[in-house]
């Protein structure tokens, strides 16, 4: 019964994309998250799974990256597995939206009944909870949301444990805390560690051996992080390549941090504006709405505030709620407190982490079941024959919650959003394998202002759809040299810096916006393979070619070619050897580099020719983790492959395997020697092999324990 009751509220609140009449988008200030992001990466699933290709590596973005390392795809979370398997992405993707709500409600409604709550009251918790504006806020980051609605169930399962020292509620918890971990949203998990950590740990106050504590935190560590090696063994060597290998700056960090000033949107959620209307503030300001506001209503404060007068003193289990949400707040106000030092010093893992306020989603939850006492101490206290009329504060709670979040996210005709843009189409009109690169920064910024955020015209997002703004590109298998991730390698973000750092819009006075692109920066998107710039504004170059001039009714958008191009793939006679990085930059830019004569390497090689009269190179299959390139070459040389160097890539000449050479600073080379080749390069990382074992090894072993005890309990039974 409960299950249909949480549907229905989840109809009323999401009709449009609960019958498909609308896909999930909600429009962004910058980048879009919703569609760059998450519609992108399950697209990526989707298909993969479909066409039994590899989700490991995508060719689409950053010339060539690890995208199920970077891990916000959740590509091993078993429900994506199991949604976008077997649906159209979209339906897909509407679906986990709504089914992640309804995991939030229902587990949440079951804690609270096995604190002795009643059905009434558990469904108060429940509504409050899940429409939340903590998950109202961050529909746009499903992986977010996925990691975080399993809370509920895990403080069940602690309870569970806590009352009955049965080990097997902490393999269970294990097990959930491992689905956290591969949703691919590490922060929420993080956070989820520190609450089992202290919830487990509670259990001193209710006389528990310490020993038994321990092991059983023992248990759901060993089990979470066996169960979620598949992905957390590959994100941890990007990590450990990348410029997030000792933590972020403190000026990271503290970016868009909270303040003691933003607790009154506890109360009032528009009090510095309305995100939707665009009258929020955002970057003079340093607040970020979707990351600041965590309303949950104004009806659970008053039985909050009646749990505290009449339950408090009695009861044990407030007390600890209590000390954890103040705990969490000073984890979220660290900034305010200057505690940011400190806690990245004791705190393990906090130093990798910004915006430490959306640890008050756990916050929420307990002050959703803090409300819930309240809430069943006034309807106790009621006669009788009135207490099933008490019901009606749960719709009132909904209505409260309705009112708040029914417009922060929109929904597109799923078919009009989803069909190819108009610059896709014309740059699918060239056959030859390139990347590209666009340039529009602002346009989205002043289009929510001139729309007045989304509460107006909304076609202008659609019809921004033309820039391919980073990774939305992959939903059009267009590669790109740029894109919109959480995790990179620090040759990759050298590069990037070096490349872009002298573009920038040039906004004269009584003039119009341009863009200047120097011979230099054609260069440098030349050896990426880049051929085409899609551009908001007209580019000054040498190098540069227009070939599209599109107006369209609030912006127009150009396309140009690069003169500088380079090939995806191209057989070259000889090496020059550079062992310092940055001189390799420095000669790669100073215009004495042809990517066409002769590749940069780094290690020693006496392998290659003079000249190459004649170099054939046809690329036989391109897919996500594999390449085959038919070659043929009248001398000895290298072959460059323009694809991202990564650990994990392995190169096969003619069936015999061959040291793949970091060439150009960021790609891939090869001997060649001469005569007629075929070169297959393919995707094998260690990192996901080890990762699977250790998933695999993990799984058997659960199942095993589990049907023993299963096999154990019927004996018993039928003696």
């Amino acid at each position: 019964m409960i299950s249909i009751i949480l549907i229905c509220f989840l109809f009323a609140f999401f009709w449009k994309a609960a019958t498909l009449r609308g896909l999930f988008i909600t429009p962004d200030i910058d980048t879009q998250d919703t569609i760059c992001i998450n519609y992108a990466y399950k697209n990526f699933l989707s298909e993969s799974l479909r066409f039994n290709k590899s989700f490991l590596w995508t060719p689409y973005i950053f010339n060539g990256y690890p995208i199920h390392s970077e891990g916000q795809g959740g590509f091993c979370y078993p429900l994506n597995l199991l949604f976008f398997r077997f649906l159209p992405t979209f339906i897909a993707f509407n679906y986990s939206i709504i089914f992640t709500f309804f995991i939030a409600g229902f587990f949440t409604f079951l804690y609270a009944r096995i604190l002795n709550l009643s059905k009434t009251t558990s469904l108060f918790s429940a509504i409050t909870f899940m429409f939340s504006g903590f998950f109202i806020l961050h529909v746009k980051h499903l992986n977010m949301i996925q990691a975080a609605c399993w809370i509920p169930l895990l403080f069940l399962l602690i309870e569970l444990f806590l009352r009955t020292n049965n080990m097997m509620y902490s393999i269970l918890i294990g097990v959930i805390f491992a689905f956290q971990i591969l949703t691919g949203f590490p922060q929420i998990a993080y956070y989820s560690f520190l609450s089992i950590l202290l919830y487990i740990f509670s259990g001193i106050f209710r006389k528990k051996k310490i020993i038994t504590l321990i092991l059983a935190f023992f248990i759901i560590s060993l089990v979470g992080a066996g169960l979620s090696a598949i992905q957390w063994l590959p994100t941890y060597e990007l990590v450990k390549l990348g410029i997030r290998e000792s933590g972020v700056s403190n000026d990271f960090l503290t970016t868009w941090s909270y303040r003691f000033k933003d607790l009154i949107t506890f109360f009032k959620p528009f009090y510095y504006g309305n995100i939707v209307d665009a009258t929020y503030p955002f970057y003079n300001k340093n607040i970020i709405f979707w990351e600041n506001s965590f309303y949950f209503g104004l009806l659970p404060f008053i039985f909050i505030l009646i749990a505290l007068i009449f339950e408090f003193k009695k009861n044990q289990q407030l007390k600890i709620f209590l000390i954890f949400i103040l705990i969490f707040f000073t984890i979220a106000l660290h900034n305010e407190l200057f505690l940011t030092n400190i806690l990245k010093n004791i705190l393990p893992g906090f130093k990798y982490f910004r915006i430490h306020q959306r640890i008050l989603f756990i916050a929420i939850f307990l002050i959703s079941i803090f409300s819930g006492f309240g809430f069943e101490f006034v309807k106790n206290k009621i006669p009788q024959k009135f207490q099933k009329a008490f019901i009606i504060f749960i719709p009132l709670a909904f209505l409260d919650l309705f009112r708040f979040g029914i417009n922060q996210n929109p929904t597109y005709d799923p078919k009009k959003w989803l069909s190819f843009p108009e610059s896709a189409k014309i740059l699918q009109m060239d056959r030859s394998i390139y990347r590209i690169d666009t340039f529009s920064d602002y346009i989205q910024d002043l289009l929510y202002r001139q729309n007045k955020g989304w509460s107006n015209n909304t076609d202008s997002y659609y019809y921004f759809q033309n820039f391919l703004t980073p990774n939305s590109n992959m939903l059009y298998h267009i590669s790109m040299v740029s894109g919109h991730i959480a995790l990179q390698t620090n040759r990759v973000s050298k590069f990037e810096d070096i490349y872009r750092h002298k573009i920038a819009v040039i906004a004269p006075k009584n003039d119009f916006s341009f863009i200047e692109f120097s011979t230099r920066e054609a260069i440098l998107f030349g050896i990426q393979n880049g051929k085409y710039i899609i551009s908001a504004y007209p580019i000054k170059s040498e190098s540069l070619k227009l070939r599209i001039d599109k107006i369209l009714k609030d912006f127009s958008y150009s396309i140009y070619e690069n003169t500088k191009f380079v090939p995806r793939v191209v057989i070259v006679p000889k090496a020059e050897i550079f062992k310092d990085e940055t001189k390799i930059l420095d000669y790669i830019q100073s215009g004495k580099f042809n990517p066409f004569k002769t590749v940069i390497l780094e290690e020693e090689t006496n392998f290659g020719s003079d000249t190459i009269n004649i170099r054939e190179v046809k690329i036989k299959k391109y897919e996500n983790s594999e390449v085959v390139i038919n070659t043929k070459s009248s001398s000895d040389g290298y072959l460059v492959l323009n694809d991202t160097y990564y650990p994990g890539w392995k190169c096969f000449v003619d069936e015999k395997e061959e040291k793949i050479f970091k060439a150009n600073y960021l790609f891939r080379a090869v001997f060649l020697s001469k005569g007629q080749h075929v070169v297959k390069f393919m995707f094998k990382p260690k990192s996901f092999e080890y990762g699977k074992i250790a998933t695999f090894i993990t799984t058997i072993i659960i199942l095993t324990f589990g049907l023993t005890i299963v096999k154990k309990k019927n004996i018993l039974r039928r003696k």
